[in-house]
C-alpha cells in the first residue's frame, strides 16, 4: 500500500494503531470483506448502505453510506475504496459527509498473517480537518474512534458476536500496538 501524506496539495496526518487477532488472517479478511454491511455486526456503525452495486463485499471502487452517532449529532460519511488487494488490504476515502469537520479523510486496513491461527489488522487513518488547526487537537478523538474500530473488528471475528456496544468492549483492555 502506498505512504499517503498528502492529498490533493492537502498534508495529512496520520494516525494508526494494530491489533492482534486470535484467528487465520483468512478469518480476518472475511469479516474485513463485509464493507457494505459493515453495520450488521459492527456497533460503532449505526447503519452503512452499499451505493453502487448490489454486493456489500469489498473491491476496488465499492462505496458506502455510514450513519455514525457521534454524541448528540448523526455523522454521515460516504465512502469509496480507492486502493485494494484481495485478501491484504484496501483504503477507502471519505468523499463527501456530513455533520463532521473533513477537509479530507482515508481508512487503511491492512491484515497479516502471524501464524497459522493469529494474524494483526491494522488501521491507518490519514486526515485532514476543517479548519486545518483542530487537526492536531482532535488526534485522541481519531485515535479512541481507531481502537473502536479495531475492537469492534476483533470482537466479531474471534466470537461472531454481532453489535457489542462500544462501551462493553472498552471495559475489556485490548492490546494495541
Amino acid at each position: 500500500m502506498k505512504e499517503l501524506k498528502e492529498h490533493k496539495g492537502i498534508k495529512l496526518t496520520k494516525v494508526s494503531t494494530k491489533i492482534s487477532i486470535d484467528k487465520p488472517a483468512e478469518d480476518t479478511w472475511e469479516a474485513l470483506s463485509h464493507y457494505g454491511d459493515v453495520h450488521t455486526f459492527h456497533a460503532g456503525v449505526e447503519k452503512s448502505v452499499a451505493e453502487n452495486s448490489n454486493s456489500p463485499i469489498a473491491t476496488l471502487g465499492a462505496e458506502r453510506t455510514c450513519d455514525i452517532l457521534d454524541g448528540k449529532k448523526e455523522v454521515v460519511l460516504k465512502e469509496r475504496i480507492i486502493e485494494y488487494e484481495e485478501g491484504k488490504y484496501y483504503r477507502y476515502e471519505v468523499f463527501d459527509w456530513k455533520n463532521f469537520p473533513l477537509k479530507a479523510m482515508f481508512f487503511a486496513f491492512e491484515v497479516t498473517p502471524l501464524n497459522s491461527q493469529k494474524s494483526t489488522l491494522e488501521l491507518t487513518i490519514n486526515y485532514r480537518l476543517n479548519p486545518g488547526f483542530i487537526t492536531n487537537l482532535m488526534k485522541w478523538k481519531i485515535k479512541k474512534m481507531e481502537k473502536e474500530i479495531l475492537m469492534g473488528y476483533k470482537n466479531y471475528i474471534e466470537t461472531g458476536i454481532k453489535n457489542v456496544p462500544i462501551k462493553t468492549l472498552e471495559k475489556r483492555h485490548y492490546q494495541f500496538a
